[in-house]
């Protein structure tokens, strides 16, 4: 991969899904499309990774360039892209996102267009580069979004339907627990229901801070892509959200909090609020992980199995 890719490509932590191509799309929806660019299509570059297994596409127009997101409307994942469609379209132009062009349901498919983002994917792992950046991107963010600028649901209601897991394993605990999992589950299952209770706020939380899903621009500048979790709560969730993927890219879950000291989010929220959060995490990636891979994505599962051990380990580090 080079060092700029198009808004849509993907690290190999993101790369789950198997996406259909543009070519896949019925030509009166690529029709249809084309005629509302404004401009002749000169080259197009399929996304073959990312986590749904929606259209997403580079398409190169002559001076300009865009990025096509598009999902059967009657898919699982259709109100997802659709409340992706109803945020990014109310947006401040300060918000560090690409802009929405234009949505609309063409056929039996739901389009998203936005302009299209040149750039490279942050480096969490512990040389350093990066984090910085990101984390100040993502305070400069909470801010510009603060008053939660779109109408949107309370993070404890939107976020926290999801956004567990323990106590689901605790009606039917799986044989493969681990030990320690298994001699929690219980206290995990009752830590867990916390943090929703703290989530309240008058913050946009984008909910799905991830490497893949911000691009570093050649003038270093943070694009946070992909609002489909958007809800409206306390900023530290998108602060949190890193420490998972910290993890994962090599940092050690005993000392990984240290990088966010001096995050306004991160510093005011309560430690209780952040070890439910933990486990939250945990459990909703143990749940999730072992369900069957839904179609198109084969390699979910896998990931999810890796981001819950990472967020158990932050969780054990922080309980220990």
């Amino acid at each position: 991969m080079s060092d700029l890719t198009p808004h849509g490509v993907v690290p190999s932590l993101g790369q789950t899904a198997v996406r259909p191509s543009w070519n896949s799309l019925p030509p009166p929806v690529r029709r249809s499309i084309a005629g509302r660019l404004g401009s002749p299509i000169q080259s197009v570059a399929d996304q073959r990774g990312g986590f749904t297994p929606g259209v997403a596409a580079r398409l190169t127009l002559d001076g300009d360039a865009v990025f096509i997101k598009a999902v059967l409307s009657d898919h699982p994942l259709g109100d997802a892209y659709r409340h992706e469609a109803r945020t990014a379209d109310q947006l401040p132009h300060a918000a560090p996102a690409p802009q929405l062009r234009w949505h609309d349901r063409i056929g039996d498919w739901f389009v998203l267009v936005f302009d299209a983002v040149a750039g490279r994917h942050p480096d969490l792992s512990p040389s350093l580069a990066d984090i910085p950046h990101v984390i100040a991107a993502i305070t400069a963010m909470s801010r510009v979004l603060t008053p939660c600028p779109v109408p949107l649901p309370p993070s404890a209601a939107g976020r926290g339907s999801w956004l567990h897991g323990w106590s689901d394993l605790l009606d039917d605990p799986p044989e493969d627990l681990t030990v320690w999992e298994r001699d929690h589950l219980i206290e995990l299952a009752q830590i867990e229901r916390v943090w929703p209770t703290h989530a309240d706020g008058a913050t946009l939380v984008h909910g799905d801070i991830r490497p893949d899903n911000m691009l570093i621009t050649p003038a270093e500048e943070v694009v946070i892509v992909d609002w489909a979790h958007a809800s409206c709560g306390a900023a530290w969730q998108d602060t949190a959200d890193l420490i998972p993927h910290m993890i994962m890219a090599g940092h050690d879950p005993c000392t990984v909090e240290k990088h966010l000291i001096g995050a306004p989010a991160w510093d005011t929220a309560h430690s209780e609020t952040i070890t439910s959060y933990a486990a939250a995490y945990a459990g909703y990636w143990a749940r999730m992980s072992r369900k069957p891979a839904p179609a198109g994505v084969p390699h979910l599962r896998g990931y999810q199995r890796r981001a819950s051990r990472a967020a158990l380990a932050w969780l054990q580090a922080r309980v220990s």
